[in-house]
């Protein structure tokens, strides 16, 4: 056999050199496609990983803020008082635990029946409505509108998400619980954990860090001030108005009103739809009433209440803080939502502090 049948003509030496760069380059891009594949896959589990690092995360910020407030009046008390701090916090809790339990021996029944009360005149408001809307050429066509909507919600298919309710209700009880026992931790021994952060940092940094965390305490307490007193003057207005207005529940929607009030922005909102439903059932006029009570009272309490809080917190502008509550309820639902504001409390501080004042150099007036 001579040497050129021993090596193959050059032709099948060319197909076979380009059959093993084929088979080569098919090799190559199938391990390319593993590795996006591969990729791809852990950048979802990240993703996954990080959003439920961060609902951990929120669920710290919530117990930190209730570590506040507890620690803000266990202080108070301790420097008008003899007792010592330790004394004071648990005076503090015992307080507050023994108002809500009277609260609910007194008056959590009534409560309670008034809130079975709404639930069951809301869906019967629509047909007091629809009379009520009944001597206006558009008010049919309106109706017709919001009626379609309801049978929309009330779908079966719709109705059998409950399960998803009750277990979103009791994840929310387990949250709480989580909030109350971290609160009462940081509560009792804050120094342990700001000296623990403070010594992740370089030694030469600590002292500004340190600055930082108070600067935060600070807004965060005199923003927690002025949230608690809107909400009592938004829900003693709105109770005292509406009870004025002889609009029924008028204790129930006050109430409502001063919950919600923690969200700035949202929560007034949401607040004033029930209202409206129920002022509307009673007549036109009543609703028209309620709906400018509603404007008079967030008047007051934007240019009365909120302008004095500012000036001992970082003012925030409202499109950022509203940017700042879509984004967090969006993607975190009800506590992202509830959270934005103190969330973004922290972010301005820290934005002047660190960024604006240390990297620019430019004046700032920090809380």
């Amino acid at each position: 056999m001579s040497t050129a049948n021993q090596g193959g003509t050059p032709e099948s030496q060319a197909i076979d050199r380009e059959t093993a760069g084929t088979h080569s380059a098919g090799g190559l891009l199938t391990k390319r496609t593993l590795i996006v594949v591969a990729a791809g896959a852990a950048l979802i589990v990240l993703l996954l990983m990080v959003w439920q690092v961060v609902q951990v995360v929120l669920l710290v910020f919530a117990s930190l803020l209730l570590a506040l407030f507890l620690r803000t009046l266990a202080n108070f008390i301790c420097r008008h008082t003899p007792l010592s701090v330790a004394w004071s916090l648990t005076l503090v809790v015992l307080t507050l635990l023994a108002i809500f339990v009277l609260i609910l021996l007194l008056y959590g029944p009534d409560i309670a029946d008034g809130f079975y009360q709404l639930f069951r005149q809301l869906p019967s408001a629509p047909e007091r409505i629809r009379n009520a809307l009944a001597q206006y050429e558009w008010g049919p066509a309106l109706m017709d509108t919001l009626s379609r909507a309801t049978s929309t919600l009330t779908d079966p298919k719709q109705l059998s998400q409950i399960a998803g309710i009750f277990s979103t209700a009791f994840g929310a009880l387990g949250s709480l619980a989580v909030v109350i026992v971290l609160g009462l931790y940081f509560a009792a021994d804050p120094k342990v954990y700001i000296n623990g952060t403070m010594r992740l940092f370089p030694q030469e940094r600590r002292a500004h860090v340190g600055e930082a965390l108070e600067r935060v305490g600070h807004a965060l307490r005199w923003w927690l001030l002025g949230r608690i007193i809107a909400m009592l003057v938004v829900g003693v207005l709105t109770g005292i108005g509406l009870a004025v207005l002889g609009v029924p529940f008028a204790f129930i929607l006050g109430l409502v009103a001063a919950i919600l009030d923690f969200v700035p922005n949202i929560g007034p909102l949401i607040a004033v739809v029930p209202a409206a439903m129920v002022g509307l059932s009673q007549g036109g006029a009543t609703a028209l009433y309620v709906l400018i009570l509603y404007f008079v009272v967030q008047s007051l309490e934007s240019y009365l209440i909120s302008p004095f809080i500012q000036q001992r917190v970082v003012s925030l502008p409202p499109a950022l803080l509203l940017i700042a509550q879509l984004m967090l309820g969006v993607g975190f639902g009800i506590l992202g939502l509830l959270l934005a504001s103190p969330l973004a409390v922290v972010v301005m501080v820290l934005v002047q502090m660190l960024y604006m004042r240390d990297v620019l150099g430019e004046q700032v007036d920090l809380p």
